[in-house]
């Protein structure tokens, strides 16, 4: 491959199998390092070159243009590993799976916070980003820091409660590389099996199962984005092959082969209609990438 110094380089990597949402088009070039040294090579290379640049994750919060990506995206998924630093402090490597985290490590130890994770698809990178959870607790709450590479270098984030929030973080910007964190737990009083349990039946229960990306906004201050969009008349509205699901209208669903164009239209029907009635501008938590 012209020009590519890295044999785990690929070139027009389909994209869409990459995402929950099962939308995409192609990449042009995609690298999957294998451990956090070539990760670091690879996003030095890629800021040292022309064009558009994407990373990657568990695809769980990503909505990508049928037309692809004509950049080169950095996918993290083979950067999966968990390893026990002691004193209940565990280094996780950005690609690993959130899932993986809770049912290998939290749940075995009984560690305190498994309500705040469970059933959250995607991984610890994304996770991170985010700061992905619920009412009962949020990633970042449970990190005592995070290792990032920049356009600066890398640099290690000692964490603290000012650094993040509701869905978001200030210490990660946009285009930067999260490689790693340390996780610090403390045992729980409660089982968290029995929590686990109790919150992914409710998951099942109350979120529509299938190809999406979760909940599609964030919730504006002290309401719920389904609940507006509810109030809209828009639960079961379709458009081609995506869906406002009928069982909760934060997830547009992608029931029959939908396209880009097809989920997106929805999105931005939600938008239009809830600020119609409401004056609420939606805010999308889903990343739209095109």
């Amino acid at each position: 491959m012209g020009g590519v110094p890295f044999e785990f380089a690929e070139e027009n990597v389909p994209l869409a199998p990459l995402t929950l949402y099962k939308v995409g088009g192609p990449a042009r070039l995609g690298l999957f390092p294998r451990t956090t040294e070539e990760a670091c090579a690879a996003y030095q290379w890629l800021c040292s070159q022309p064009g558009p640049r994407l990373i990657l994750g568990g695809g769980s919060n990503v909505l990508i243009s049928d037309a692809g990506f004509l950049g080169a995206v950095l996918i993290t998924t083979c950067l999966d590993k968990i390893e026990s630093v002691g004193q209940d402090r565990y280094q996780v490597e950005s690609g690993t799976r959130l899932e993986r985290l809770v049912r290998e490590v939290m749940l075995p130890n009984n560690y305190a916070g498994v309500g705040g994770l469970t059933g959250i698809p995607g991984s610890v990178g994304g996770a991170i980003y985010m700061n992905a959870g619920t009412v009962k607790g949020t990633t970042c709450e449970l990190l005592e820091s995070v290792e990032l590479i920049g356009p600066t270098g890398r640099r290690v984030v000692a964490m603290a409660p000012a650094l993040y929030g509701y869905r978001g973080q200030k210490f990660c910007t946009p285009g930067t590389l999260i490689l790693r964190g340390i996780f610090h737990f403390e045992k729980a009083k409660e089982d968290q099996r029995a929590v686990y349990d109790h919150y992914m039946l409710r998951r099942q229960q109350t979120q529509p199962q299938g190809a999406c990306c979760g909940s599609v906004f964030k919730n504006p201050p002290g309401d719920h984005a389904g609940r507006l969009i509810e109030a809209c008349g828009l639960k079961g509205t379709r458009h081609g092959g995506a869906v406002i699901s009928p069982a909760h209208a934060n997830f547009i669903m992608n029931e029959d082969n939908a396209t880009f164009g097809d989920i997106l239209f929805l999105v931005q029907l939600c938008k239009q209609r809830v600020k119609q009635e409401f004056h609420i501008d939606l805010e999308e938590e889903v990343v739209i990438i095109r």
